[in-house]
């Protein structure tokens, strides 16, 4: 077997078979590469287990982050189990393949003050900043994904209910809601800076400049640009988790956020059960007989 053949189809597998996003396929074809590149210098044999135990003490002596390293290894263990199910291999590799514990680490998120003075700096008598307002809108009130972002196609918006289907990992459908003041941005942005920036028909609701479909790159960039006027730095993710945040803090269902942010399980949605540490005082002041002030 040829390790770059094999690990093509692999990626093919990823693509079309278990529907993983181009990100996540990137991501596993950039650790892999390095895995096949550092079997052919060292003439070694690509699934054997003397090449997997080598490999791990080369990546050690990288010194990467505990969780460039999960993903390195947890990248590999699902190549050598993609070869084991397909019967291209006789040994199950992946039992040399323990990953390391990585310390998870508590979402970053903005306050909701930091929220409402991001949305006063786009200008809505300027066209590009009235679509980047409702960029930045749509994820906050949302908490879609990018990827899930630049998909959206004007029919994916319910008008009257207030609500956008969307289409999450693994092509996974489901529905978000979006309040008034969204919406109303939404319209804005549909009917009056769309119509304008649109060069040739396409149902991709979000364009760039140029009047093609916004790309992943293309709303990193425009995160990117009102980080630098906030002063503070965050992504498209991080709104993700403002809004997941902002919502538990409101007393939101646990099982209600899971649903909105497209999670298949509970527990990855239990991260977000941190609150602010002003938000644990003021529950305190509120709950305990003893936080009361005498009267």
């Amino acid at each position: 077997m040829n390790v770059h053949e094999e690990l093509k189809e692999f990626l093919n597998y990823l693509r079309f078979e278990k529907n993983y996003s181009e990100n996540t396929v990137r991501s596993y074809k950039a650790d892999l590469i390095d895995f096949a590149e550092y079997c052919e210098k060292s003439g070694l044999y690509f699934a054997d287990r003397k090449t997997i135990r080598s490999f791990l003490h080369y990546l050690a002596e990288k010194e990467y982050k505990k969780s460039t390293l999960a993903r390195k290894i947890i990248s590999l263990r699902n190549f050598m189990l993609y070869l084991l199910k397909e019967e291209k291999i006789n040994e199950d590799l992946t039992i040399f393949l323990s990953t390391p514990k990585v310390d998870k680490k508590l979402p970053n998120f903005l306050s909701q003050e930091e929220v409402i003075r991001l949305l006063e700096i786009p200008s809505l008598d300027n066209l590009l900043e009235i679509r980047d307002r409702a960029i930045i809108e749509t994820l906050y009130a949302t908490g879609i994904r990018v990827g899930e972002l630049i998909n959206m196609k004007d029919k994916d918006i319910n008008w009257e209910l207030g609500e956008i289907r969307v289409f999450g990992k693994r092509s996974r459908e489901r529905i978000v809601i979006i309040g008034e003041q969204t919406l109303n941005i939404l319209k804005l942005y549909f009917d009056k800076v769309r119509p304008k920036l649109i060069k040739k028909p396409t149902d991709r609701f979000f364009l760039n400049a140029k009047g093609g479909p916004l790309t992943d790159r293309g709303v990193r960039l425009i995160i990117e640009k009102y980080s630098k006027k906030l002063n503070k730095k965050f992504t498209p993710h991080t709104l993700r988790h403002t809004f997941a945040t902002h919502l538990l803090e409101g007393g939101a269902d646990l099982r209600a956020v899971q649903e909105l942010l497209g999670h298949v399980r509970i527990a990855t949605t239990q991260i977000y059960t941190h609150v602010t540490r002003e938000q644990i005082q003021k529950i305190y002041l509120k709950a305990h007989p003893r936080a009361k002030k005498d009267s």
